[in-house]
């Protein structure tokens, strides 16, 4: 009975110790080993001395016939693709949504060492500026004084006048004494005398120098006499506060040639001053800064507020047309191949080991059970021969 049984045992034995040993040699030994200096044959194991080419297969393989610009086209037009890409930047708008303005101050820190000139166009400010000018001009064309100053300042104004009235005629009869302000009277009478000749001209020049003389003599004189009069001061005063309403109830009036050479003052000092700002870097204009921060902020904030999805869904299209459109680029760049085959040598060949186990674990145990099989049919045959 045992010569019956042992031929087909042991056959067993040495057909699954045969199979077991090989599916071990794939791997081990894990290092080449040396008698005498002369390297072992079949060290180190099949896998360990040909890893590289391993490497090299693998990486081929997962370029050629896995991870295809073809494959990933494909992947990329599927809608669950196109709707996680969509809720992904739905994610980061809404995250943007909530914290605007500090995204906004991190990207003018990024860039606050650039020029204005970088972020407005100078040419679009100088027009934009004399828009604005333009229409400063319009609206104070026509308007009287006391409509252009506050009424807090108007009052002071008055307030000021009223209290310095007084003071005002006193050092009226001051200067009347001097030398300067009796030419100035002079200079006035003169004009009016000098308008007198051109209604009456066949007078001798002789004479309206001396009506001239004779009317400034008396002005003067009746300064000085008056001057410490309280009735004259109460005239004064009347005269400078009724000078003063004309003052402020006249109405300006730009246009014509005033109009012409102010807008060109006021272009000429808005271009030197663009010019000026637009080549300084942001951080030295804090104003600027912080008025492109406020109102970019505002923007951003209210056109993710009222059509955030609509961004989103057209964001995800874009970036989705983008990388379909430079996907050959993106996969040279990443260079598949390479990346597979320096990430298979770098692992350590326990690793590797574990890796094409964990793929063929099942199929290597029936191969080892199939040796068994056939070596005990093998011992079988020898009995019945």
């Amino acid at each position: 009975m045992v010569e019956k049984i042992l031929p087909p045992a042991i056959g067993a034995f040495i057909g699954y110790f045969t199979n077991y040993l090989a599916i071990k040699m794939l791997f081990w030994p894990r290092r080449p080993y040396y008698l005498f200096g002369i390297k072992l044959p079949l060290t180190p194991g099949l896998i360990p001395s040909k890893r590289e080419k391993l490497a090299e297969a693998i990486g081929k393989v997962v370029k050629e016939n896995l991870l295809t610009e073809e494959t990933l086209r494909k992947r990329l037009n599927e809608e669950r693709v196109r709707e996680s890409l969509t809720q992904l930047v739905d994610s980061f708008l809404k995250e943007l949504s909530r914290n605007v303005e500090g995204y906004v101050t991190e990207f003018l820190r990024k860039v606050e060492d650039k020029p204005l000139k970088e972020f407005v166009e100078p040419s679009l400010v100088k027009e934009k500026g004399e828009e604005l000018l333009n229409t400063l001009l319009n609206k104070l064309n026509g308007k009287e004084v006391r409509e252009l100053l506050p009424e807090s300042l108007q009052r002071e104004l008055e307030a000021l006048i009223d209290e310095k009235l007084e003071e005002a005629a006193e050092y009226l009869a001051q200067q009347v004494k001097k030398p300067e302000f009796q030419e100035l009277i002079y200079t006035v009478v003169r004009e009016n005398v000098e308008r007198l000749q051109a209604v009456v001209p066949f007078l001798p020049p002789a004479v309206y120098e001396t009506v001239t003389e004779r009317i400034t003599g008396l002005v003067v004189g009746a300064v000085e006499k008056n001057a410490s009069n309280p009735e004259f001061k109460a005239k004064v005063s009347k005269w400078l506060w009724k000078k003063t309403q004309e003052l402020l109830s006249r109405k300006v009036k730009i246009e014509g040639k005033t109009r012409k050479r102010l807008e060109k003052l006021l272009e000429e000092a808005l271009t030197e001053r663009v010019e000026e700002l637009s080549s300084k870097p942001l951080k030295e204009l804090p104003a600027v800064e912080n008025f492109i921060r406020g109102e970019l902020a505002k923007l951003i904030g209210n056109l993710l507020e009222k059509h955030g999805r609509e961004i989103s869904e057209m964001a995800a299209e874009k970036l989705l047309q983008v990388i379909e459109a430079e996907l050959p680029v993106i996969m040279e760049s990443l260079d598949v191949e390479n990346l597979v085959k320096e990430r298979i040598n770098s692992l350590p060949i326990e690793e590797v080991e574990q890796i094409v186990l964990r793929l063929i674990a099942d199929e290597l145990k029936y191969i080892t059970l199939l040796g068994g099989v056939l070596g005990a049919i093998i011992g079988a045959v020898q009995i019945i021969i």
